[in-house]
């Protein structure tokens, strides 16, 4: 396989060939030109001393034989012969330059062995003249020379000693001595010649391959030589500046104060054996600048003194320049330090807020170790942490401690890293950090805040659950004694208005304390929503269900349009919770014999719900007060009923559900409040119908049941009494204190037992688990009834172990509805 050196060296051989052959294909018109006009001469000279017939056959020969030159010169320029057919020209041209000598022979081969010393010292002559003149024509073609050499002495030579004398073979040697001399000299004017081609043409080689534009100029500022760098960089070729004047193909604008703006300039302020540099920007020939260094050097050999310009795209250096000045400009801007070092450490460069940061100037940071401005405790093992994270992985990360000038210090948090070269190895360390005390501070301040917010909020969790339990307990007696009460048939309608007046007071201020409780477990983040999809129309069914007989009082019409099938995505306790809010309000502040709209659109993406009213309406400029808590904007016939947070409940519970709120209002004319929920795109479902509770049922075997009710307040144990009496085959236990409960239970194992939760000295959690550590009542079922009724206390009191968790003020349906329950199954 031939290698790319073989080939390039086969090149350069096959290019100094063209050369010379083409040089000597170039002279060979002179030559013709001097046989056909010199032959004539020789013959008039020589026609006196030899035979006419013998002098006129030389003559023919010669322009034979230069006719056979101009033959092949023509030939030549016609094919202009390139590559692997340039040995064969040489074969052509070797071939007629021998038959051109053979020609010159002819006379001298015939006359010299019958010629006197006179005439014969005169065609000797004409060979060596011959002879002398082909060895300097036809150099260039070394074996082409030797070849005309050759054929036009040797013959004349063994002519002469063939003929008789002894000064015709001294001419014979004299001829080959010649001969000899002048093939001798000729090879080595040849081995000039090519050695002189192969240096221009390495030259050359060399010029057209530079990166670099180089430009040779005469003394009168033509152009001489144009390489082809200098063609791409200015956009004219070689064979239009040949020969123009260098100003008027350079063309150079004028970039810093008193430089030249011409190339003539430039050369001017060469002298001899010198070099002028400028840079300067230059225009391509379609007009664009380039930014050009210029180095103009003027020869101090020979007369002429030659100028040569190299010119340097400086594109490529400037741009770099400038983003390396961008990326210092960035650096010296940026307020995290930086900080670069050699391979060995030594601080290089440090960027402004590295000298603000730490102090240390540009002079005193310079050679100094990479890490100096660690704490001297603390520098040994964190340069060695440092050393083998950038050795093992080339980065290091983390919290560091820098002392600054002054003795201070502050933590940094920093990003170590190394530059390799090629081979892997470090060339540069850097390390960019930023002070981050004040950020530590900052975390450590909301550290402490969410300490502080976490208390309160644990202080708020404790007060609302101590308000619940404190304002439950006497409700619970308040609304279980006027339940009892009610049971009583023997009242008459105005006891039994009283008793309804007392029942509806306890439960307004149980739903206030629901209320409240309920914004609070809203805004402390605490709720937790199940989204499914919901019929739109089927939950405002079931809110009006409940709703009807407080509209049937005030005589209310309702009007409903509802799209059949129209579904959201919402939780669907809560969305019944923003419908009987909405819809209560819209019966509490209308007007008698008023109406109620009730409209639901569905949309591309969610479905509109409106609630509107005919009541007295809002001021325009109270309608951003409607959603506050504790704000009541709306006037009604209670005006002194509710706490003013419904709407914002209703809010927080809409955007909890991915939709949005807001209410439209006219004085006189009334008042519409309007939400949007997530639509859902699907078939309708099938609705389960959640059956009424069952009614209390007493046992048909005559079995005594024995509940056990422990409480610490008295009034409870009674109500609890009181209601159970509605059961014949129940008695009831109680146990005003803890440790009297536990002991019933151990001694007597009731059937139920009933557990209050905050009690003094023993909580019910501890009654609790004392009960499930005996096997005579740990699978006794164990029910809380119990005030305290927020969602984390019901919460815990499912994970701790209870069989049901009621809260005061108590329901009698379902308080004894859970008693059946648990009595029903069998006790282990």
């Amino acid at each position: 396989m031939t290698t790319p050196s073989v080939l390039s060296g086969q090149q350069a051989s096959l290019d100094v060939e063209r050369k010379l052959l083409y040089a000597g294909y170039a002279r060979k018109p002179m030559n013709i030109w001097m046989g056909v006009t010199v032959a004539p001469v020789g013959a008039i000279l020589l026609w006196p001393f030899f035979p006419g017939w013998a002098v006129l056959a030389w003559l023919v020969a010669i322009w034979v034989t230069s006719a056979l030159g101009v033959a092949d010169y023509l030939a030549f320029k016609r094919a202009a012969p390139e590559g692997e057919s340039l040995g064969r020209w040489r074969g052509i041209f070797t071939a007629q330059v021998v038959v051109g000598a053979l020609g010159w022979s002819l006379g001298p081969t015939l006359l010299l062995w019958q010629s006197t010393g006179q005439a014969s010292v005169l065609l000797v002559g004409t060979l060596f003249a011959v002879c002398t003149v082909a060895m300097i024509s036809v150099a260039q073609v070394k074996i082409a020379m030797q070849g005309f050499v050759a054929a036009a002495m040797l013959p004349p030579a063994i002519s002469a000693f063939l003929a008789p004398g002894a000064v015709e073979q001294v001419t014979g040697v004299v001829l080959l001595v010649g001969m000899a001399l002048i093939i001798g000299v000729g090879s080595a004017s040849a081995n000039i010649i090519r050695t002189e081609v192969e240096t221009q043409l390495r030259l050359q080689g060399i010029l057209d391959n530079a990166p670099d534009a180089v430009v040779t100029l005469d003394n009168e500022g033509k152009i001489t030589s144009w390489n082809p760098r200098a063609q791409s960089l200015f956009g004219w070729s070689q064979q239009e500046v040949i020969g123009s004047a260098v100003d008027d193909v350079i063309d150079l604008a004028n970039i810093g104060d008193g430089a030249p703006t011409h190339m003539t300039q430039l050369m001017a302020e060469c002298g001899p054996g010198t070099t002028a540099r400028v840079e300067m920007l230059a225009h391509h020939r379609s007009g664009i600048s380039i930014p050009v260094e210029i180095a103009v050097s003027r020869s101090s050999i020979g007369k002429s003194q030659p100028f040569t310009a190299f010119i340097v795209d400086n594109t490529l250096r400037k741009d770099a320049e400038e983003k390396l000045a961008l990326f210092r400009r960035v650096f010296e801007a940026s307020s995290q330090c930086v900080v670069i070092a050699d391979a060995t450490g030594r601080a290089l460069y440090q960027n402004a807020a590295h000298m603000k940061a730490l102090g240390y100037s540009d002079e005193e940071i310079a050679g100094q170790p990479f890490m100096r401005a660690l704490p001297a405790e603390s520098a040994k093992e964190l340069e060695g942490q440092i050393r083998k994270s950038v050795v093992e992985t080339g980065t290091w990360g983390g919290m560091l401690p820098f002392r600054r000038k002054d003795g201070s210090q502050f933590m940094s948090r920093s990003g170590i890293g190394s530059i390799v070269d090629r081979e892997g190895k470090v060339q540069y360390l850097f390390n960019v950090f930023t002070d981050i005390t004040e950020a530590l501070e900052q975390r450590e301040e909301l550290r402490l805040a969410k300490e502080d917010a976490e208390r309160a909020n644990r202080a708020k969790s404790e007060f609302l659950s101590s308000m619940s339990h404190e304002l439950r307990t006497p409700l619970n007696a308040i609304l279980g004694f006027a339940q009892i009460i009610d049971f009583d048939e023997t009242l008459s309608a105005e006891q039994r208005g009283r008793v309804a007046e007392i029942s509806r007071g306890g439960h307004h201020l149980l739903k206030l304390i629901n209320e409240v409780l309920d914004l609070a477990k809203i805004e402390s983040g605490t709720v937790t929503l199940s989204t499914e999809p919901v019929l739109v129309g089927d939950a405002i069914d079931e809110c009006w269900r409940l709703l009807h007989p407080l509209a049937a009082a005030r005589q209310l019409v309702v009007h409903k349009k509802v799209a059949a099938g129209t579904m959201v995505r919402a939780d669907r306790i809560r969305l019944k919770q923003v419908l009987l809010n909405l819809l209560s309000n819209a019966i509490k502040y209308n007007r008698l014999n008023g109406e109620i709209g009730i409209r639901v659109t569905p949309g591309p993406d969610t479905v509109r719900i409106e609630v509107r009213d005919t009541g007295e309406g809002m001021a325009p400029d109270r309608l951003k007060e409607a959603f506050k808590p504790f704000n009541r904007v709306g006037k009604g016939q209670s005006e002194g009923e509710g706490t003013g947070i419904g709407l914002s409940i209703t809010e927080q519970l809409v955007v909890l559900m991915g939709g949005k709120v807001g209410v439209q209002s006219k004085l006189g004319e009334g008042t519409e409040f309007w939400f949007e929920l997530p639509l859902h795109v699907s078939e309708p479902v099938e609705v389960l119908q959640v059956p009424e509770p069952r009614g209390a049922t007493a046992g048909a075997d005559g079995t005594i049941y024995h509940v056990l009710c422990i409480d610490d307040n008295p009034v409870n144990l009674r109500l609890i009494t009181q209601i159970l009496a509605k059961r014949p085959n129940i008695e009831v236990i109680t146990a005003p204190t803890p440790g009297l409960g536990i002991q019933i239970a151990l001694a007597q194992k009731p059937d139920l037992i009933l557990l209050d939760i905050n009690m003094p000295g023993m909580d019910g959690y501890q009654v609790l688990d004392v009960l499930k550590t005996y096997s005579r009542t740990k699978n006794i079922p164990i029910v809380a009834v119990t005030a305290n009724a927020i969602p984390r206390d019901i919460e815990k009191g499912g994970t701790a172990g209870l069989d049901a968790y009621l809260t005061k003020p108590l329901d009698v349906r379902t308080f004894l509805d859970t008693v059946d329950k648990y009595l029903a199954a069998p006790v282990t």
